[in-house]
C-alpha cells in the first residue's frame, strides 16, 4: 500500500497513516447484485482476499472472523466482514454464496471480472501467483493473507497478518470505537441536528454571508 505504516502505538495491527482512501468500484455480491465497494453503510469493514477453492487460509480466515463476531457480542453489528474473490474464472455469485454458507459468519462476498478485481486488489497491494494444473480450471492461487480494517468512511485504518489474534483485533476495534465516541464521531446526529443542518444548507448563500458579516460587527 502506498501509505506509511505507523508503529503499533498499543494497537495490535499496523496503523495506516494517514488513513488510506480507496477508489473501489462496483462488484457483484454473492446474490448477483451490483455492489459499491467500499460498502456504503455505517459500519466498519473487515476485508480479506481469497478464493473459494482455497484449501486452507481462506476457510481459516472466515472461521476466525466468525469467532471475532462472537467475541464482540452485541457490538458485532458494527462490523461487516467482506470477502473479495481473486478468482474471477471460477468464483461467480453462486460459488461465493455456496462457499460462504459453510461458515457461521455473515460476510459479504464480492467477485467480478478480472480487470475490476485487479483494480481493487492493486489498491491494497494484494499479490497473487497462479500455479496451473493439468486442465484449464485445475489451478491454485497463492495470495497475500492480510486482513484490512476499514472505517465507516471506507478508509483503511489497520491491517493484520493472517496469524493475528482475534482478541487483539477485538481490542483494537473497541479502542477505535471508544476514541471515536470521545471526539464526537461515534454518535449519529439527532433529528433536530439533521433538520438544522439541512435548513442551513438550503438557505441562500448571500443571506448567510449577510448574517455572518453582521455577527462580526
Amino acid at each position: 500500500m502506498a501509505t506509511a505504516l505507523a508503529a503499533p502505538d498499543e494497537f495490535h495491527g499496523l496503523r495506516v497513516e494517514p488513513p488510506k482512501a480507496l477508489h473501489g468500484g462496483m462488484l457483484p455480491d454473492q446474490d448477483g447484485r451490483d455492489t459499491a465497494f467500499p460498502l456504503i453503510r455505517e459500519t466498519w469493514q473487515l476485508v480479506f482476499f481469497g478464493y473459494t477453492h482455497c484449501p486452507d487460509i481462506c476457510p481459516m480466515t472466515l472461521h476466525k472472523t466468525g469467532i471475532l463476531l462472537k467475541e464482540l457480542g452485541s457490538e458485532s453489528v458494527r462490523v461487516t466482514p467482506v470477502f473479495i474473490s481473486i478468482d474471477s474464472g471460477r468464483d461467480n455469485p453462486e460459488a461465493l454464496r455456496t462457499f460462504l454458507k459453510q461458515f457461521e459468519v455473515r460476510a459479504v462476498g464480492l467477485s467480478g471480472d478480472p480487470e475490476a478485481l485487479q483494480a481493487v486488489a492493486n489498491e491494497f497491494g494484494v499479490l497473487v501467483r497462479r500455479f496451473q494444473g493439468k486442465t484449464a480450471l485445475a489451478y491454485t492461487l497463492e495470495h497475500s493473507s492480510f486482513l484490512y480494517l476499514l472505517d465507516p468512511q471506507g478508509r483503511v485504518r489497520l491491517l493484520y497478518p493472517g496469524s493475528a489474534e482475534i482478541s487483539g483485533i477485538a481490542a483494537d476495534l473497541r479502542r477505535l470505537w471508544r476514541d471515536d465516541s470521545m471526539d464526537g464521531r461515534g454518535t449519529s446526529p439527532g433529528k433536530g441536528e439533521v433538520d438544522r443542518a439541512g435548513s442551513e444548507r438550503s438557505r441562500p448563500r448571500q443571506e448567510q454571508a449577510v448574517e455572518e458579516d453582521a455577527a462580526r460587527r
